[in-house]
């Protein structure tokens, strides 16, 4: 809990804002920004986006709020109201319509993985699945391959590098592939690092159909 109120008073000192003009800004109360602070409660969903609008100004501030929320206890969750419906309501319509923008270029995006897979005469599973451990694709062979989707490379690259270890532990496969929709060039190098560290192999998705031409059929 601790964690994500650090982070919070981390981001408020390099914004230089105090709490209290936190709490006006994304519309709550100065008790209930003040119990997030102190890691006492956890906020909704919806006063989560406010939090980030406010305070993180790059994708690694985002990442690192975000990487300490989803480490919170699921029970301890904020449940004040917004202070003024007026306001709260075109905020959370704003919020749901990029989920649902978000959403819908996830699934356009998969679906163009799909095409590029049948090109080439891949055989796969779509999703596949053992227990409670799931993937977007999953191609069997001698060294059998876990191909996750991800449309938006400039997000929780923590979650994919834990669950790339989860596929191999408990699906399991010998080989984690992740398809994005921008070149290796374009992720950070300490990310590149850690995702070779992790054994993590990043695919642009305009080469998606060559790796498999070359790299996977010449194993």
């Amino acid at each position: 809990m601790k964690l994500f109120g650090n982070t919070v008073k981390f981001l408020l000192a390099q914004r230089g804002l105090t709490a209290k003009e936190l709490a006006e800004r994304v519309n709550l109360s100065e008790t209930s920004i003040s119990k997030i602070v102190k890691g006492v409660t956890k906020p909704r969903q919806a006063n989560l986006t406010r939090i980030l609008q406010e305070l993180c100004k790059t994708p690694e501030e985002e990442q690192q709020l975000l990487s300490a929320y989803d480490q919170m206890e699921d029970g301890a969750v904020e449940e004040l109201k917004p202070l003024n419906t007026e306001v709260f309501e075109p905020v959370e319509e704003d919020r749901v319509r990029r989920y649902l923008e978000a959403k819908s270029q996830s699934i356009i995006f998969r679906e163009s993985v799909v095409a590029e897979l049948n090109k080439v005469g891949v055989q796969f599973q779509a999703p596949h699945q053992n227990r409670n451990i799931i993937c977007d694709f999953f191609i069997p062979g001698t060294q059998s391959i876990a191909l996750e989707c991800k449309s938006n490379p400039t997000r929780d690259w923590d979650r994919t590098i834990t669950s790339a270890r989860l596929f191999r532990e408990e699906l399991p496969c010998d080989r984690v592939i992740v398809v994005t929709p921008f070149e290796e060039s374009e992720l950070t190098e300490p990310l590149l690092k850690r995702l070779k560290k992790a054994k993590v192999q990043i695919v642009p998705h305009a080469h998606l159909g060559e790796y498999f031409r070359t790299q996977v059929s010449n194993d």
